[in-house]
């Protein structure tokens, strides 16, 4: 059987984008919504640039390059084509940096100018808990200390939360080193009433001589929908 399409109302997507935007860094610009703006034209470029993908895929697409150029308006950069790059993520126009981040039903964007920030990354995912072998994979036993303390105070599944804080540093992370991480790579640490989350590159093996600073980003949930960001200032 078809699986039915996931609807929400409009003020879930209004309800998240506020509270992201209170989440971020002054300076960043947020928009986003549900997927409905895929149903409009997109530049060519863009287009040709997705190529040969699922309905599904397209529409998430569609949407992200919606609100990516509404954000961009926000900076004075409205029009902007928004390509693929090799590696799969967004080419922002230039002195831009910015991140894109949807589920099944809805989208955000965060951009900021690189005069300002040198990253920013941010993710959402639906509200709903790992499995017992995702969460192997996403976390270890240090970060998962007081599990049920945390998500009897935060109402959430701690491992999909670590997982969206971990996504988000990734987006932030990745393009400014062009390193790619596994989930295990990074070592996370909470700060439950701040709702604020510290995250280290754990030395290893592959990984010994990279970054050792300490990157610090802030989560939440609205509606259903966990979200995370980090940025990495240029000043």
């Amino acid at each position: 059987m078809p699986v039915e399409p996931e609807f929400r109302d409009d003020s879930s997507s209004v309800q998240l984008v506020a509270a992201v935007r209170q989440l971020v860094g002054h300076g960043l610009v947020v928009e986003g919504g549900d997927l409905t703006p895929a149903d409009r034209d997109l530049l060519l470029e863009e287009e040709l640039s997705l190529g040969n993908v699922v309905p599904a895929r397209r529409r998430e697409f569609r949407a992200g390059r919606f609100y990516a150029r509404q954000a961009l308006q926000g900076l004075g950069a409205g029009g902007s084509v928004i390509p693929i790059g090799d590696n799969r993520a967004p080419v922002w126009p230039t002195a831009i940096v910015g991140s894109i981040s949807h589920t099944r039903s809805l989208c955000v964007v965060a951009v900021g100018s690189s005069t300002e920030f040198l990253g920013v990354g941010i993710d959402i995912e639906e509200d709903s808990p790992l499995s017992c072998e995702l969460a192997r994979l996403v976390s270890d036993a240090a970060e998962l200390e007081g599990r049920e303390e945390i998500e009897r105070g935060l109402g959430c599944d701690l491992p999909k939360l670590l997982f969206v804080i971990k996504e988000a540093f990734y987006k932030m992370y990745f393009p400014l080193t062009g390193r790619f991480l596994a989930f295990h790579d990074v070592r996370i640490e909470l700060d439950v009433e701040k709702h604020a989350a510290k995250a280290w590159i754990v030395p290893s093996k592959h990984l010994a001589a990279i970054d050792s600073r300490c990157f610090e980003g802030r989560f939440g949930s609205s509606g259903g929908t966990l979200f995370s960001c980090f940025e990495l200032s240029a000043r």
